[in-house]
């Protein structure tokens, strides 16, 4: 493969892979309680400082979220089940503050474990500090899929006329893999796939 078509390549198949899931409501993690917002919210009850918390909510939000965190750091003290509820409250408010400054409701707090694996890989690779493998990873698995749709849409395409159940395979195989490699395209083109044809 060439070297000027593997980084085009490789720059659909990473904008598909990581902007796509991330855009879609039901892949958020915000809302995971292994996700970075409530993460990052253990350890600053923890700490017993808001500060790095500030960061996921607005400006104008600011207040409202000190308010309750401040409540929060009182209730702990009532013993562990208090901590417990009161945790879980200041969970659901920061995640609620958060996702209505994304435009994205909020339907609750998500256990943990349920984290769509494309957004955990993304999120390893922060932790890491390194995006290689996963880019790797993400590229051979698009190249592997778009060349078997490929092969099987070629191979419907010349015995597509051959019977009228020869020609809908054709089409069935046809409609997989133009959707797929319009998907990628359109990833990278910031546009939603409408599937029109």
């Amino acid at each position: 493969m060439r070297p000027t078509f593997r980084k085009h390549l490789l720059a659909i198949v990473t904008t598909s892979a990581l902007a796509l899931p991330l855009a879609t409501p039901a892949f958020a993690h915000c809302d995971a309680m292994d996700g970075p917002v409530i993460s990052e919210a253990q350890a600053a009850l923890a700490a017993g400082d808001i500060t790095p918390l500030l960061k996921w909510v607005p400006a104008a939000d600011e207040a409202a979220l000190s308010d309750a965190f401040d409540k929060t750091l009182e209730v702990r003290q009532l013993g562990d089940d208090a901590r417990e509820l009161a945790d879980r409250q200041f969970f659901a408010t920061l995640v609620e503050i958060h996702r209505a400054s994304e435009g994205a409701p909020f339907t609750g707090i998500k256990p943990a474990g349920e984290i769509d694996p494309a957004v955990a890989a993304a999120d390893a690779a922060l932790e890491s500090g390194s995006i290689d493998e996963l880019l790797a990873r993400i590229s051979a698995k698009f190249e592997q899929t778009a060349r078997e749709q490929f092969e099987a849409t070629l191979g419907g395409r010349q015995a597509a006329d051959d019977s009228v159940a020869a020609g809908r395979d054709y089409v069935e195989h046809y409609v997989q893999y133009v959707h797929y490699l319009e998907d990628a395209h359109n990833a990278i083109a910031g546009k939603a796939s409408a599937h029109d044809h």
